[in-house]
């Protein structure tokens, strides 16, 4: 049966009960001891260590106090309290929620029950269509924000502009047209360009454009725009798809210093590869970059009657790579070919267009219905060989060494993740909205989040953390 013990330790009587049990491995009795609390010493009552202090609610906190603090870091939350004193806690947070939790905002309200949030948010889904649309008729304050970010990010290097289609269902809002969609989908879209700052990596700004228009048509009016913002001195990093005689014609007489990587498929990469072939594989032309062995050559050329720097570079282990790909997949095109039954030579065409893009210019077809064999052309798999490993980097800036602009031309690929980010981690691939004013609001939360994560990815490379872990690791840690 039980009974209760007082302890004295100094001035205080602790108070515990005991019971008394017999232990069958020990074949002796033992005791169980449990405490109940402190004695009063005037009133002799225990006083519980519970008494007063159980709790009623806890909130996550730990993910919330870090984004926070990165945001005040980079200024966005400054930033964003002068463009929209009114509602900045609420586009804090929902932005905040679209990256540490990557999913629709119609379900944040149960998440801010759920964390820790300072002041409480009554953000329903209703709340929030209706936030989505009037940040999307604040067209100043939106421009407002723009101007004010660009000019906190201080001295601008270069630039990063590429463009992506977002695809949507709806039919109501006049911007979706029907054109090339970079994602394949037979759907109306709208193209989204992305301008990110370096060295900051973060987003600048963006800007949306009716799905017709053509890639090339954007860039001077994305000049003009950082001109009225105060940029002026800084580089253009474009994607290949920006190549074109009319755009380094235009870029030259505005005086803009540009870095385009140049696509093989244009006459003068292949007259470039083919005057420096040896000198690529020279070891007089061998350099060390982030520790691996690559081949560098530089030529002054006039392209479009533009004066230009090309720059060469070759990765032998890149390009052992990429043949063992080719390789590969050349074989198992041969073996497929060889077993499957074909009625017509346009099927086994078409057929090897599906299984492996472009493969149908490295082949002869020869046999008859059903048995086809295909024949490799030798001189058209050397042409392609001769590419891989490859770089060609076009410039008009004369003080870019070998190093940094290869750095620059590096960084697009973080522009391409943001893409990525958007479309897949951040629920935006396809718009899910019914007017302009709600696609309009929707992609500023987008962007306001695109920012919190580029700077929570760009924290975690300077701290070597994603060797060991994901940022989506790092969050829930």
């Amino acid at each position: 049966m039980p009974y209760r013990v007082n302890q004295k330790i100094g001035n205080h009587i602790y108070v515990y009960e005991v019971e008394s049990y017999w232990d069958p491995v020990k074949k002796q009795p033992r005791q169980r001891r449990k405490y109940l609390g402190k004695k009063d010493p005037h009133t002799g009552e225990i006083l519980s260590p519970h008494k007063g202090f159980t709790p009623r609610a806890a909130g996550d906190f730990g993910h919330i106090y870090l984004v926070l603090q990165v945001m005040e870091r980079i200024g966005l939350s400054s930033v964003l309290r002068k463009a929209f004193p009114e509602v900045d806690k609420e586009l804090l947070y929902l932005s905040m929620f679209q990256v540490l939790e990557g999913k629709p905002l119609y379900l944040f309200k149960p998440w801010a029950e759920a964390a820790y949030v300072e002041e409480p948010l009554a953000l329903s889904s209703q709340r929030i269509s209706r936030l989505a649309e009037e940040l999307g008729r604040s067209e100043g304050r939106r421009e407002m924000f723009f101007q004010s970010w660009v000019q906190s990010q201080g001295d601008l290097r270069a630039i990063l502009f590429d463009i992506t289609s977002l695809s949507s269902y709806s039919k109501l809002i006049e911007y979706l047209e029907w054109g090339y969609n970079r994602d394949g989908e037979k759907l109306p879209q709208v193209n989204l360009g992305m301008i990110v700052g370096q060295p900051s990596h973060l987003p600048l700004a963006y800007r949306i454009y009716p799905g017709s228009i053509a890639d090339v048509s954007t860039l001077k009016n994305i000049i003009l725009l950082l001109g009225d913002w105060g940029v002026r001195e800084f580089t253009f990093i474009l994607d290949r798809g920006f190549y074109s005689a009319s755009n380094l014609k235009e870029m030259d007489k505005e005086e803009i210093r540009f870095v385009l990587p140049l696509s093989f498929s244009t006459k003068i990469s292949s007259q470039l590869i083919s005057r420096h072939l040896k000198d690529l594989q020279s070891p007089q032309y061998g350099f060390y970059y982030r520790g691996r062995p690559m081949f560098y050559v530089k030529e002054e050329t006039v392209i479009a009657d533009v004066p230009v720097f090309a720059h060469l570079y070759h990765d032998e282990r890149r390009k052992a790579d990429e043949i063992d790909h080719l390789m590969r997949r050349i074989v198992e095109l041969e073996a497929l070919v060889d077993k499957k039954e074909f009625w017509s030579k346009e099927e086994v065409w078409e057929h090897l267009e599906q299984a492996f893009k472009g493969s149908g210019k490295l082949f002869d077809v020869i046999g008859q219905k059903p048995r086809f064999q295909l024949k490799r052309k030798v001189k058209a798999i050397s042409r392609l060989m001769n590419r891989m490993g490859k770089t060609i980097i076009l410039t008009n800036d004369s003080n870019l060494g070998r190093e940094d602009l290869l750095s620059l031309y590096r960084r697009k690929d973080a522009l391409e993740k943001m893409f990525d980010v958007i479309k897949n981690e951040l629920e935006c691939g396809r718009l899910k909205v019914s007017s302009r004013e709600a696609m309009e609001g929707r992609l500023f939360l987008t962007y306001l989040s695109l920012i919190i994560y580029s700077a929570l990815s760009r924290i975690m490379k300077e701290q070597d953390l994603y060797k060991s872990y994901t940022l989506s690791e790092v969050i829930y840690e």
